[in-house]
């Protein structure tokens, strides 16, 4: 009992600011860096299980929102590494002029994004289980794939588009499976990106969910300039302005007045 005791109150004693740094952000910080550079293959100094007991005893000791704040920072400056090299790759593709150039920027483009989503889905189960939906109303994986997207996403998806449909018409194109594959990860993090590129995808993309999706929201584009136009065709009618509108109408009848 009494040691049951003692080991609650290790595990709920507060760590002091070096204690934390030492004993827990900075082995934490190193294993998240080699998921995030997908390294795992020397990932041999700290096992799966130890980091989420290195976790778990921080929030326990009191450095739950200082944890998840380094885990932001972290993910952030990677992401705006990653936004410098896409930056010097598009400089280069643009002072170059080659599809060779161009076919780099997207290549890169697709491994960067690929490699985020892969160091995510390992990371994140990590945390999701201190960082409960309720706390975030969402989850760990949505809020570090929104810093990827506003860092990285955001900047680069117009340029990536407008290169792609460069190449497409020529024989550098990139492969249906490159393709294929760009447009499920751009989905996976921006689906209204799907929309604005409904073409691209209804071509490249096998996914039946995906292109019902993009169809069904065809169809409701469509419908919806019916009417528009529909209501715009009444209006212009000879005379329509001196017509009186159907509600009018029944507020005439339900309220009749007569003259003094």
């Amino acid at each position: 009992m009494a040691e049951g005791y003692d080991f609650l109150r290790f595990l709920f004693t507060k760590y002091s600011e070096s204690e934390y740094l030492t004993e827990a952000w900075t082995p934490i910080h190193v294993v998240l860096k080699q998921f995030l550079q997908n390294s795992s293959e020397n990932f041999q100094s700290m096992s799966y299980q130890t980091i989420y007991c290195q976790i778990y005893k921080s929030t326990c000791k009191g450095y739950k929102e200082r944890l998840f704040d380094d885990l932001k920072k972290l993910i952030i400056e990677h992401c705006q590494n990653i936004k410098v090299q896409l930056d010097e790759s598009m400089k280069r593709m643009i002072d170059d002029r080659s599809n060779r150039h161009k076919n780099i920027y997207i290549l890169q483009f697709i491994n960067y994004l690929h490699q985020f989503q892969r160091a995510i889905d390992v990371i994140a189960p990590l945390f999701d289980i201190v960082y409960v939906k309720p706390k975030l109303k969402s989850t760990i994986r949505q809020e570090l794939i929104s810093l990827y997207k506003t860092i990285i996403i955001e900047s680069h998806i117009n340029h990536i588009f407008i290169v792609l449909q460069q190449l497409m018409n020529t024989s550098d194109s990139p492969s249906k499976e490159t393709i294929g594959l760009l447009v499920h990860m751009i989905n996976d993090i921006t689906p209204e990106s799907a929309m604005k590129q409904r073409d691209l995808f209804k071509r490249y993309c096998n996914d039946e969910d995906i292109l019902n999706e993009i169809i069904s929201s065809d169809e409701e584009m469509i419908t919806s300039a019916s009417r528009t136009a529909s209501k715009r065709s009444a209006d212009s009618l000879p005379g329509g302005e001196d017509q009186p509108s159907a509600k009018r109408t029944m507020n005439m009848i339900k309220s009749p007045h007569s003259d003094n």
